[in-house]
């Protein structure tokens, strides 16, 4: 791949083996990038205790990884995640989590192993277009990558908290990797962490589009075929890591204050040394 010009789909880089901790690592320094970048961008602004990003354990596959509430994500680092199984009992960490990050994301992780990353926010115009109980027109290149990708899950009854509502998420899900939630706000998932942050942002730039397009009337929506080989290109789960690295990169430069130090990140208590 050096020194070429290559489609992203298309690059022979070899397959990057990294140990159980190495990948820990690289996963929770991806999701606090991933929670700044998110928070520079509004997806947190005033909305409390709303918004959370859980990334799957590489060890310990039945636990997660989640920000805690109290914690203003433009401000948080690895040693405020909390690890929870999926029956909500704390491996590590030491703050309180939201309900709804509970009952969501344990049944998103439990119903669909392919995922390692899973993020639900109230961002803007996600949660406008979220009123409309519809899935998103594929009206230009970007919305391609949500092509025969994305569903609606319809039934709001309040604010999650029990994991029969998580379930009737994760079902509503299904296999794709993109849900909105109707009078709620929007889900990404993916394979890696980068994968499910880049999903995410690129929903809500194609919600906010939508949103903004309202008052021009009918839109033209693109050809299936041409849709469908679009979103093979740019939506891949090679091509949605290899898109987060730069937003990786760009909140590290202007934000790079977490911790980087592997003897500072946290570790499940069934896997902390022990003393003696």
């Amino acid at each position: 791949m050096k020194g070429s010009i290559v489609l992203v789909n298309d690059t022979d880089d070899p397959e990057i083996v990294r140990s159980a901790i190495e990948e820990r690592h690289h996963r929770l320094a991806q999701l606090i990038a991933a929670l700044r970048l998110f928070s520079r961008w509004g997806y947190d602004e005033g909305e409390g205790f709303a918004g959370h990003f859980a990334c799957r354990d590489p060890e310990l596959t039945n636990a997660f990884w989640v920000n805690p509430v109290g914690v203003h994500l433009s401000t948080i680092d690895v040693d405020d995640l909390v690890l929870l199984d999926y029956e909500g009992n704390v491996l590590a960490g030491r703050h309180p989590v939201n309900i709804g990050a509970l009952v969501l994301h344990s049944s998103v992780l439990a119903a669909r192993p392919d995922v390692v990353g899973s993020a639900h926010f109230h961002s803007t115009y996600g949660r406008i277009w979220a009123a409309t109980g519809q899935i998103l027109p594929i009206i230009s290149q970007d919305t391609c990558a949500f092509y025969q990708d994305q569903a609606v899950d319809h039934e709001f009854g309040g604010l999650p908290h029990t994991f029969e509502d998580g379930r009737a998420t994760a079902e509503a899900l299904g296999e794709v990797n993109t849900l909105i939630l109707k009078y709620h706000g929007l889900l990404a998932v993916g394979a890696s962490v980068e994968a499910a942050a880049w999903r995410y942002i690129t929903l809500e730039r194609a919600c906010q589009a939508q949103v903004l397009s309202a008052g021009l009337g009918p839109l033209e929506p693109i050809p299936h075929e041409v849709a469908l080989r679009t979103r093979k290109y740019v939506a891949s789960e090679e091509s949605a890591r290899a898109q987060f690295q730069p937003l990786y990169d760009y909140i590290e430069h202007l934000d790079g204050a977490w911790t980087t130090d592997p003897s500072r990140m946290p570790a499940p208590k069934e896997l902390a040394p022990t003393a003696g």
